[in-house]
């Protein structure tokens, strides 16, 4: 009797050992594999445009910010955009570069953040979100779409951004005001307002053919006749402005009437800065009427053979 009872306590000890819980690490390390398994499924079934795999990541209450600063959904909102858009476009593609997940102290909540290129539109995204544990099973509370800005493109992105924000009847309008200071500066022979209208890698393109000069060599030419109040009076006719989709670039043409020329053309590229639109190239020219051409390009070429 003694022998069996022995042998029970050694059975019993055995069986302790194997249930024997794991210990924190563990739990942790397999919770943190569970919320990327979650993740997984939520670019495996986007991928195959698989809804109820998709949706099944999110929990109700859950919220989607994309990339667009108007684009706040809550689950009721996107989750029927979503349903119509993989049956109506398909699914979407992406490719992970690089994933983080942190876990809070007790193991309900995990945050994330990865880099992934959408391949559907062809550029980076930075998914951020939240995670939470429903149910013990890991479900997306929050999840934004950012896109990734390289340093050096900033302040572009930025002067866009901020064109965007005012609207393009307001840019349109800035720019429709600096041409004609860029006139009546010219007119009142008034040299540093008129070129402080330019950036500083501006180009001027003048009526002969030999005219492409640099800021610093147009004013050379120029400043000496506005000290002696020699200016040139130019008044636009006709303009038409075109704004660059990020809105940080314009480029226009305008029909001017000269008092010594008569009929000229201003065409050229401005650019969007800290302290307001810049011209960046002026191109002044003649237009010369078909009638005419012949006779005048005659002319040029008589005098260019010289």
């Amino acid at each position: 009797m003694r022998f069996v009872f022995v042998i029970f306590l050694f059975s019993l000890a055995g069986l302790t050992a194997c249930s024997a819980p794991a210990s924190p690490s563990q739990t942790r390390a397999q919770s943190q594999k569970s919320a990327e398994a979650t993740l997984e499924q939520f670019y495996e079934a986007a991928a195959k445009a698989d809804f109820d795999s998709f949706i099944a990541t999110f929990s109700k209450s859950a919220k989607f910010y994309g990339t667009d600063a108007t684009e706040v959904w809550d689950y009721e909102a996107f989750s029927p955009d979503i349903k119509k858009s993989f049956a109506t476009n398909g699914g979407w593609d992406f490719d992970l570069k690089d994933r983080h997940i942190t876990l809070s102290q007790n193991g309900d909540v995990a945050w994330f953040a990865e880099l992934t290129h959408f391949n559907n539109t062809d550029y980076l995204l930075r998914p951020t979100g939240v995670m939470q544990k429903e149910g013990g099973a890991w479900k997306i509370v929050q999840i934004v779409m950012g896109i990734p800005i390289p340093n050096l493109l900033y302040p572009a992105v930025l002067q866009g951004l901020q064109a965007t924000e005012e609207g393009a009847a307001m840019e349109t309008e800035k720019i429709d005001k600096v041409l004609n200071n860029l006139h009546e500066f010219a007119a009142k022979a008034d040299g540093d307002a008129y070129f402080d209208l330019y950036a500083n890698d501006a180009i001027f393109l003048g009526t002969d053919a030999s005219e492409r000069w640099t800021k610093a060599q147009f004013q050379a030419y120029a400043l000496p006749f506005f000290s002696r109040g020699k200016g040139w009076r130019y008044t636009a006719r006709e303009r038409h402005i075109m704004l660059s989709p990020m809105g940080n670039m314009a480029w226009f043409d305008e029909m001017l009437d000269s008092e010594n020329y008569g009929t000229s053309r201003g065409t050229g590229v401005l650019v969007r800065t800290k302290t307001g639109w810049k011209i960046s190239q002026y191109n002044l020219t003649f237009p010369i009427p078909n009638d005419l051409a012949d006779e005048i390009t005659a002319k040029i070429k008589a005098f260019e053979k010289k």
